[in-house]
């Protein structure tokens, strides 16, 4: 059995990234993209993300020492759970 490909269209996300290092930052955002696939695709049979206009996913909290993967995946893993209407 093929699983089924469901699309999610972003076209817009707005990132507050204050006291993250630029560099972190930047790296952060150029793994988003494949975490956020990632932690959507964890779930295997889960819901397909029902459409929304405006989806607010909340505060991530970042340790005081950063790595831009680890950082994106806990962003990805929070916007999966929103996306999916799960409680955080």
């Amino acid at each position: 059995m093929t699983p089924t490909r469901t699309r999610l269209r972003i076209d817009r996300l707005e990132l507050d990234l204050r006291g993250i290092a630029p560099a972190t930052a930047s790296a952060m955002a150029h793994a988003l993209g494949p975490a956020l696939a990632q932690a959507l695709a964890m779930r295997a049979g889960a819901a397909p993300p029902s459409p929304a206009g405006q989806l607010d996913a909340g505060r991530v909290t970042a340790p005081a020492s950063t790595d831009a993967g680890g950082l994106a995946g806990r962003i990805a893993a929070r916007i999966a759970t929103t996306v999916r209407g799960e409680s955080s």
